[in-house]
């Protein structure tokens, strides 16, 4: 699901370091193993060509 989202984030005009800072408070609220998936699923986002 987060990948969805993340996506459509970026294609609806986030920005990477905005992506970054909600991973952020992702640790901070659900906890740095959920956070840590969550950057693993950014990280593959980010890494494709844009849409």
């Amino acid at each position: 699901e987060w990948e969805t989202h993340c996506r459509g984030a970026l294609n609806n005009g986030v920005t990477q370091d905005e992506i970054r800072a909600i991973i952020h408070v992702i640790g901070i609220y659900c906890g740095v193993p959920q956070a840590l998936e969550c950057f693993r699923i950014a990280r593959k986002v980010l890494s494709e060509p844009p849409a």
